[in-house]
């Protein structure tokens, strides 16, 4: 990373800061009714998140993306992996908007669980940004590693990152999406993985190699390669 982007980084973390500490609008944000509403407002998508995960996914590989929402994480995977991509959705309006670009999709309620088939499984099954409105993630996660052959991707907020932080010294709950039912930090999700006996195989953030050992204080994008349940399996064994 050059000097000047450095520059600029710190520059933009500063700014935010800064609005942070006298942001007089402490309004609730995404507080829909439903996600119908929540998906007509919001466009889930981000490259950012595609640019993290994409070194993990290898060509022509099978994915299920749980969590469709407006389908540009599965349309880049479709476009720059040659996937074959599936996606579920509680929303109507976000499988809609995923079948635009071409992604097969499904209206599934996840909240108690996947629902696929003993014999239903992917290379990749994605849970971008999706367990932290779930109301038990972690039957959701088992059941995702229970059926990939290859990996779990998952990526969730940071709720320990520095903003939600001096929210919380201004006297505020942090301001993240009103539609969120749980919260980790990365340290959280990483002792979460461990009390579900869930192996980690790779950790990447957004933030540069000389502020990891700050990442739960700086980081704001992260994810999380799992093992597969078989892999598991392997991995507690050679360790015992």
């Amino acid at each position: 990373m050059s000097f000047r982007v450095k520059i600029r980084r710190i520059v933009s973390f500063l700014n935010e800061i800064s609005m942070t500490l006298t942001e007089k609008n402490m309004d609730f944000p995404e507080m829909f009714e439903d996600y119908e509403k929540y998906h007509a407002n919001i466009n889930t998508g981000k490259v950012l998140r595609f640019d993290l995960i994409k070194d993990w996914i290898l060509p022509n590989s099978s994915i299920l993306d749980v969590g469709v929402g407006d389908g540009l994480m599965s349309e880049m995977c479709l476009k720059n992996k040659d996937a074959i991509v599936s996606g579920i959705d509680i929303s109507n309006t976000a499988c809609e908007k995923a079948r635009e670009r071409g992604i097969s999709v499904t209206v599934k309620d996840i909240n108690y669980g996947l629902g696929l088939k003993p014999d239903e499984y992917y290379d990749y099954i994605l849970l971008i940004e999706v367990i932290e409105h779930t109301i038990y993630p972690q039957k959701i996660l088992l059941e995702a590693i229970s059926h990939s052959k290859k990996g779990v991707i998952v990526t969730i907020p940071n709720s320990a990152y520095i903003k939600w932080r001096l929210q919380l010294l201004r006297g505020y709950s942090p301001r993240q999406s009103f539609s969120h039912l749980h919260y980790w930090s990365i340290k959280d999700f990483e002792l979460f993985c461990k009390k579900l006996d869930i192996q980690i195989i790779e950790f990447k953030t957004v933030l540069p190699p000389w502020l990891l050992k700050f990442k739960n204080l700086l980081g704001w994008q992260q994810c999380w390669l799992i093992a597969p349940k078989q892999k598991n399996k392997d991995i507690k064994l050679l360790s015992e």
